[in-house]
């Protein structure tokens, strides 16, 4: 999303590298969570559990000591009390520790078992609340008094409870003490002391109590509790360590993609070096906001500003690109501190500038905000190396309506403020309409034309310096004015250029100079001018500018080095490594490449060596100052011979119209010459004419020289 002076709100907005949300965490995180949790929840819950289930464990150990002890008691009463008495040998008796002759009755039987169960912190009660006499110092207490009446209702129950004694956890078990067999009930109901004598199977007769120390069994059920929660909270960290650290990881790739994408996509909208708008971008926005004006019933005017720095050619000349790049990057910073936060910025071009302001557009500010403009970019600029003093012009336009228009007529003030004399601001009138609708006619004769392939080719001849022989044909797009004639190249080319255009053009010039210079003699190369704008800017469509070459030779058959590839120093003016590599891609794939218009564009010697270039085309400005009495421009045409010659460069001279011209740059080396006075740009169909009229030419040079010396005709 785009904010303030259309700078991009991830590149504005503060850096969290890692934990900004993502997909990865939207999963990860509940997934801890739940594990956190569920650890909790074993820490809140198990050490109950595990202390419930060591007085259950206790409680069912009780109730089996207690049956085990009934049963005992049963045999015993059954097979040595019974027995005993039957025989009349030994006396059953509550006393008979001291007596030879006596044994245990059935309940101080079990009360002995309970003094040895309690070496093992396990205790056994016999209790009830009949008169037995050697039961006379035995009471119930509370929780026995409420054993004994559940009993005569429920005699089947079991009551438990847990008591501290003596500082211990204690768990009390207590079962009905009941007349098992005839036995027992023979012996109670005949024995003097008994409080009964109708005792009957199934009667309670007493409350069986087992007392546990059960403080081991909780002690050791804690620290089995207090195991199991820092094994599984271990676990849990170690999962969820792993899990971070694999979404550490995986956030990090994402975040990483994330950020990929997010420079691809803010280089697709954005201008790399300065962080404006490029054009489509600025485009886009601008109608969305418009769009948006109108359906709000707003006023939906805008005030465009095209903004040139004037002359910024020569800053490059005299101090390279990256003195330019800098002073690009001040004067961004400048405009955006002039501007409002709501106002959009684009860069359109090298060195221009559109400006938008949506919202409360006024007449009179807007021309203020112009010539502040204008002021502004006359302030001194302080650069890493240099202090630099420049201009600009700026075209102003107010309205509504399609984006394309406003810039178009914003444009054209900007025309106009250049031809007034620069550093000015020009407000668009109606009385540039002529001029506004024939820019639109023109842009509609580019796209139509191109759409309907009707752009033609012409092709001006290439003579060897030394024997004014055909050396080949350089391509020049002409577009038909539908009138009969064509409209000059200086006019249409930049439009072309800036309305996007020219790589689907070029590419089309390219592919089909390629095939018909496929059919010529193989001795005869191709020239092929290439935009700037055709490297490294997207103009070409998807493909790169080596691609689209590589496909032409393939199609046409043509060999690479017949085709010679004509570049103008501008396009070093932006990317230069990356053009740089383009240029050796296109180095690579066996062609030759020229620079044209040596001399008048950038010019940095800096760049020049590091650059494949076979070839340097004089531009012809020079040419026409080669006089012999203007000796400034023969001492230039010179030296750059022989820095050509120096860099192992040939040359070409374009624009010779005189022998005399012919002459000296013949004379000083020049290996190639190109011009009115060899030839003007012909249409495809007449070149089978020129190349047969030099053939021709040649065999009568040769004609004489095989006379003389017959046996050089084969070399001739």
């Amino acid at each position: 999303m785009t904010t303030q002076n259309g700078l991009s709100r991830e590149r504005a907005a503060p850096r969290q590298w890692l934990w900004r949300p993502s997909t990865v965490w939207h999963l990860v995180g509940p997934m801890i969570a739940l594990i956190a949790i569920g650890v909790g929840a074993v820490w809140l819950y198990l050490p109950q559990a595990m202390q419930a289930a060591a007085i259950d464990a206790a409680y069912r150990s009780n109730i089996d000591v207690a049956e085990q002890i009934k049963i005992t008691r049963g045999y015993y009463t059954q097979h040595v009390v019974a027995k005993a008495t039957a025989a009349g040998t030994l006396n059953p008796s509550a006393i008979h520790a001291g007596d030879p002759g006596a044994i245990p009755l059935p309940a101080t039987f079990v009360q002995d078992i309970s003094n040895l169960l309690a070496q093992k912190a396990t205790s056994l009660a016999l209790v009830s609340p009949y008169p037995w006499p050697h039961r006379a110092n035995r009471t119930m207490d509370a929780f026995q008094q409420r054993a004994w009446e559940t009993f005569q209702q429920e005699p089947d129950r079991i009551i438990s409870a847990t008591e501290v004694q003596n500082g211990q956890r204690v768990l009390r078990v207590a079962i009905s003490d009941r007349m098992t067999n005839e036995a027992c009930v023979a012996c109670h109901n005949a024995d003097a002391y008994s409080p009964r004598h109708d005792w009957a199977i199934g009667d309670v007769r007493a409350v069986m109590e087992v007392r546990r120390v059960i403080e081991p069994y909780l002690a050791a059920a804690d620290g089995r509790s207090r195991r199991i929660i820092l094994a599984v909270a271990c676990t849990a960290l170690l999962v969820i360590l792993l899990m971070t650290a694999i979404a550490m990881a995986v956030a990090r790739s994402m975040r990483s993609k994330q950020d990929v994408d997010r420079h691809v996509l803010f280089l697709a909208h954005h201008d790399a070096m300065t962080g404006a708008l490029n054009r489509s971008r600025f485009v886009s926005l601008l109608t969305d906001a418009i769009a948006h004006s109108k359906k709000a019933g707003r006023c939906a005017d805008v005030a465009l500003f095209y903004v040139d720095i004037d002359r910024f050619k020569e800053v490059n000349d005299r101090l390279g690109h990256a003195a330019g790049d800098q002073l690009i990057t001040a004067v961004v910073t400048r405009l955006r501190d002039r501007l409002r936060d709501d106002d959009m910025i684009g860069r359109v071009g090298g060195d221009e500038f559109v400006i938008a302001r949506i919202r409360d557009v006024d007449a009179a500010d807007t021309v203020a905000l112009a010539e502040a403009i204008v002021a502004d970019m006359a302030k001194p600029f302080l650069l890493a190396r240099h202090t630099l003093t420049v201009s600009a012009s700026v075209g102003v336009r107010i309205g509504t309506g399609e984006v394309e228009d406003l810039m178009r007529a914003a444009d054209v003030a900007l025309y106009h403020a250049k031809n007034l004399g620069r550093s000015r601001a020009v407000l668009f009138s109606e009385d540039m309409q002529d001029e506004l609708e024939a820019r639109r006619h023109l842009e509609k004769t580019i796209r139509d034309t191109s759409r309907d392939c009707r752009f033609e080719l012409h092709f001006q001849p290439l003579l060897s310096a030394g024997d004014r022989r055909l050396h080949g044909f350089e391509a020049l797009l002409r577009l038909p004015d539908g009138r009969g004639g064509y409209i000059p190249p200086a006019q249409f080319i930049r439009v072309a250029e800036e309305i996007g255009m020219i790589g689907t053009i070029g590419a089309w010039a390219l592919h089909h100079a390629c095939m018909v210079a496929a059919r010529w003699p193989d001795h005869l190369i191709i020239a092929v001018n290439l935009s700037p704008l055709q490297f490294a800017s997207g103009q070409g469509g998807d493909a790169s500018i080596v691609d689209i070459v590589a496909e032409a030779l393939a199609r046409s058959g043509l060999a690479p080095h017949r085709l010679e590839l004509e570049v103008t120093e501008s396009v070093l003016l932006e990317s230069t490594e990356v053009v740089i590599g383009e240029l050796n891609g296109l180095k690579a794939l066996g062609t030759t490449l020229v620079l044209d218009d040596f001399g008048t564009g950038y010019s940095s010697l800096s760049y020049l060596w590091k650059l494949p270039f076979d070839r340097l085309k004089i531009d012809q400005s020079f040419v026409a100052a080669l006089r012999e009495e203007s000796r400034p421009a023969l001492q230039v045409v010179r030296t750059i011979m022989a820095l050509s010659h120096a860099l192992s460069m040939q040359v070409t001279a374009e624009g010779v119209e005189t022998e005399e011209q012919a002459r000296l740059l013949t004379e000083l080396g020049c290996g190639q010459l190109q011009g009115y006075l060899f030839g003007r740009p012909s249409p495809e169909a007449d070149l089978p004419g020129l190349v047969l009229a030099d053939f021709e030419a040649g065999q009568a040079v040769a004609r004489p020289r095989k006379a003389a010396r017959p046996g050089l005709a084969v070399l001739a």
